[in-house]
């Protein structure tokens, strides 16, 4: 049987790769010549519940060369739609694998699903020990939610899996980032929804200001945001702001403000004081004001330090600006001008 079929009903296409009509006994045939490495043991038991899986052929547009194929089913977690996820699976035949076709496949499946039904949660198990099959899942977006212990069965052992998953708001593909900057293993870029929310939750914020109901009696500023990722893999490592401040009712006297939030893990690596001066460069290089300032609570001494490798100097101390642990907290002020000297390392 040939593994090469051009005329085939297409579900999805991103104009290179397409989900296509999958032909009778292809499925078995690319399971048989793709890595079995983690596929689970044999069972041959029926199973307690009824199954109802999808799968189509992956195909190259241009050529319809078969490429793998993938699957997904519904998973349950309440009898509501809005409580069942989709689960999805691909088999990549030998010729597809090393290509990135892993990633487009899964963003193309991901973007169908939601365009098509009304599920909220697209998710995927991968076994831990299988480190380019949960790789690729973070570099699709998904998230590590957690560990299914011992759910797998692989030589006759126990194993325990990944869950990741991706929820509708945060399949941003449609737009791909912008770099504004990037330098060494940093890149800053546009954020998208969603994006500020994953840091924050994925950080101590040990010098977060107490929760205040009270509206402020200050007018909102404008706040624009971008993303802190690895240069490399486009993991989201952080979530950057910056905001204009005024000193003299004129232009001359605005300067933008800025401020960083980074993922506990992405902490201690060199990655603030990269993005905060690549951040001062990129608004120094767009924008005419001529300074860029940033605050940090006194007794926040590794942002002092990330902030001083980054060329700002200290501009004095803002007593009991900010409330936190119930206490009023001193500022420490620190700002970078268009003059000052570049860093020797910049």
């Amino acid at each position: 049987m040939s593994l090469t079929r051009t005329e085939r009903a297409l579900l999805a296409t991103d104009g290179k790769l397409a989900l296509a009509e999958l032909f009778a006994g292809e499925r078995e045939a690319v399971q048989a010549r793709c890595d079995q490495t983690y596929d689970d043991d044999p069972d041959d038991r029926p199973v307690p519940f009824q199954v109802t899986r999808s799968a189509v052929a992956l195909v190259e547009l241009a050529t319809g060369e078969l490429l793998g194929t993938m699957t997904w089913r519904p998973v349950p977690y309440s009898l509501t739609v809005s409580g069942t996820a989709w689960n999805i699976g691909i088999h990549l035949l030998p010729v597809a694998t090393g290509r990135g076709l892993s990633t487009a496949a899964g963003r193309l499946l991901v973007r169908h699903l939601f365009d098509t039904t009304e599920m909220n949660r697209v998710q995927a198990i991968t076994d831990v020990a299988n480190v380019p099959g949960w790789r690729g899942l973070e570099r699709l977006g998904f998230r590590r939610d957690g560990v299914l212990r011992g759910v797998s069965v692989r030589a006759g052992e126990p194993r325990d899996m990944y869950i990741y998953a991706i929820l509708r708001t945060e399949a941003h593909w449609d737009t791909k980032r912008t770099v504004l900057a990037q330098r060494s293993n940093v890149a800053l870029a546009r954020a998208f929804p969603g994006d500020r929310a994953e840091v924050m939750a994925a950080s101590d914020d040990a010098f977060g200001v107490d929760p205040d109901p009270r509206t402020s009696p200050a007018t909102p500023p404008t706040v624009f945001r971008g993303a802190v990722l690895d240069a490399g893999s486009r993991a989201l490592l952080g979530i950057m702001s910056w905001h204009a401040v005024d000193y003299g009712n004129t232009f001359g006297c605005a300067a933008w403000n800025i401020g960083i939030t980074l993922k506990t893990a992405a902490r201690g690596r060199g990655i603030g004081t990269t993005a905060q001066r690549l951040l001062a460069e990129h608004l120094f290089a767009t924008t005419d004001l001529d300074r860029v300032e940033a605050g940090t609570d006194v007794d926040n001494h590794a942002e002092r330090r990330s902030l001083e490798k980054a060329g700002f100097r200290l501009d004095g101390t803002i007593r009991g600006a900010q409330v936190r642990d119930g206490r009023r907290r001193d500022l420490a002020v620190y700002g970078i001008l268009r003059t000052d000297p570049p860093l020797r390392n910049s």
